[in-house]
């Protein structure tokens, strides 16, 4: 009997067990339930950081967007709710109740700012006071849903000047808040230090967070601001010539760029192919490949000068050496070269002034393999030139074994069968007009903000010596007040450079479509500026002189205008 005793407590405390299990295994359950009804949680997009220019112009700012969605079947009185909510979802009447109708969970807004949704919480609050949304049971419990308004994943990005400062940069795709190109793609490549944040919080009725002191939050951590270099006005107006200039030439397109020779900063970088970030279109999307620093072409004459630069640094030709010119038509291998300009004779400088092809093949076949292919490098011809810009190309050069041939040395000298592009002219003509040292261009003056990186430092080489970097200012000087270029001189501005018209070579075979370019100087006592014009495939005109120099000139005299160069006697 005892021991019967003793199996039946047993039994009892093994039903006592289970029993409590259960019971709290179910209680989890419905406090999960509950949860799961009465909790919601949240992601927090951290924003992306602004890009301003230097005067203040913010490009492109981040901010936080949120979708609004609804399920239909929970709607008792669907035309009051869409009387009311219409005008907060930028829709008609009519179209917010064909979405209702649909009876299914929808979207009815994707891009709201944090006003607007606000304004639609309060109106759901609103609606399910007047008994606009149907109850509903679930798990055991009564639940209406309104709106139901939810943060992006990404914030949203505006972009308050429309395409200035196009395609240099950029957009943000939106569904996953990545840069494409330009400085918003390099931002993701090098500063972006976002965190999103969390949010759980009891809801109401409408499904709409209750914020209180039982809330848990995780804050984000917001991206870093650039910037930049640029001088907004001075963009917006470089922008316009560019424009203008496209127009009168006929041109596929036109880009311009003023940098400050000494330190490399970029005032205003300029193309008449941009289009507005904020409606991103297949159309646009065309226009989205930065030709500045992408598209590499054979320069033509404006390759001149490096060959000169590159026998003065080896003494090997003096400035006044005469070099024969056989009365403007020489034979190349099996290709007859002629000159504008037909001479028997010309120094070393006039060949440059004179835009001689004849006499810069004979110049550069003096200069042997290795000279001739570092000699470029260094300039910075056949890589890239490093600016703050994504998706660089490095261009096209013979290499060592190519100029071991006199006919590639040759024509690589006056711009053929080497390809560059506008950027790696821009740095390389900046050697001139800055002692010889070569610098880094760049956009980004500054990264400000939390967890912002430190910023890399530029290079800064000497190519050539000051002795012949003088030489060759002197040269491109007289090439504007004498030469090719006189459309870029201006009266009490110190102006300087080289043109270049190149044919368009398509299929192996050389059209009679052009690149026309103009790469110069602009300096008084105190500022020392590079600038550069490329004209791609002008159908109106055809010579530099005509299409790129002006733009050149345009740029200077904006430069003027807002005071950043001045005018004195000048030789």
């Amino acid at each position: 009997m005892e021991k019967t005793g003793k199996i039946l407590a047993i039994f009892l405390l093994i039903v006592l067990f289970f029993a409590i299990f259960f019971a709290a295994a179910l209680n989890a359950i419905r406090k999960g339930a509950y949860e799961r009804s009465y909790y919601r949680n949240e992601t927090i997009s951290a924003i992306r950081g602004a890009i301003v220019t230097g005067d203040n112009l913010t490009l492109a700012v981040g901010r936080r967007s949120y979708s609004a969605a609804f399920d239909g079947r929970y709607a008792e009185d669907k035309e009051l709710i869409a009387d009311l909510s219409a005008i907060f979802l930028r829709k008609t009447k009519k179209q917010v109740m064909d979405l209702l109708n649909k009876n299914v969970r929808i979207y009815l807004a994707r891009d709201l700012s944090t006003q607007e949704a606000r304004n639609l919480a309060h109106l759901s609050r609103e609606l399910d006071r007047r008994g606009a949304f149907k109850s509903f049971n679930q798990n055991g419990m009564w639940m209406r849903y309104g709106f139901e308004i939810a943060e992006n994943d990404s914030s949203a990005r505006l972009y308050p000047y429309g395409d200035l400062a196009q395609p240099i940069l950029g957009f943000v795709q939106r569904v996953t808040g990545d840069g494409q190109i330009g400085l918003e793609r390099y931002y993701d490549m090098r500063f972006n230090t976002e965190k999103n944040g969390a949010l759980r919080a009891l809801r109401d009725a409408g499904g709409n967070l209750i914020y209180s002191n039982a809330m848990n939050l995780a804050k984000p951590r917001h991206g870093v601001s650039l910037l930049l270099s640029l001088n907004g006005r001075l963009q917006s107006d470089l922008e316009r010539v560019v424009d203008e200039a496209r127009m009168l030439n006929d041109a596929q397109e036109v880009i311009a760029a003023v940098m400050e020779s000494e330190s490399g900063r970029i005032l205003a970088f300029a193309s008449s192919a941009r289009f507005n970030a904020a409606n991103i279109t297949p159309e646009s999307l065309r226009n989205a490949k930065i030709n500045a620093i992408q598209y590499a072409f054979e320069p033509g004459s404006v390759m001149k000068p490096f060959i000169v630069a590159l026998l003065f640094e080896d003494g090997l030709v003096g400035q006044f050496d005469l070099v024969r010119t056989y009365n403007g038509k020489f034979k190349l291998g099996q290709e007859i070269i002629t000159d504008l300009v037909p001479k028997e004779w010309m120094s070393v400088e006039d060949v440059v002034v004179n835009s001689s092809n004849i006499g810069t093949a004979q110049l550069a076949m003096k200069l042997n393999p290795y000279k001739i292919n570092d000699g470029l490098s260094g300039f910075g011809f056949a890589r890239e030139s490093g600016i703050d810009l994504p998706y660089e190309s490095a261009g096209y050069s013979p290499g060592l074994n190519g100029y071991r041939s006199d006919v590639y040395r040759a024509t690589a000298g006056y711009g053929y069968g080497i390809k560059t592009t506008f950027i790696q002219l821009l740095k390389a003509y900046n050697v001139f007009n800055n002692g010889g040292i070569i610098v880094t261009p760049r956009l980004i003056d500054a990264v400000f903000g939390e967890n912002a990186p430190a910023m890399e430092s530029a290079e800064s080489v000497r190519v050539i010596s000051l002795n012949t970097s003088q030489k060759m200012l002197q040269i491109l000087r007289k090439t504007v007040v004498k030469g090719g270029a006189k459309q870029a001189m201006i009266d009490g501005i110190f102006t300087a450079g080289k043109t270049g018209t190149a044919h368009i070579a398509r299929g192996g075979v050389y059209l009679n479509d052009y690149h026309n370019s103009f790469f110069g100087f602009a300096n008084d006592d105190m500022s020392r500026y590079t600038i550069g014009a490329l004209v791609i495939d002008p159908k109106n005109r055809h010579y530099a002189s005509q299409t790129a120099a002006p733009i050149f000139k345009d740029a200077v005299l904006l430069l003027e205008k807002y005071g950043l160069i001045k005018s004195a006697a000048v030789n």
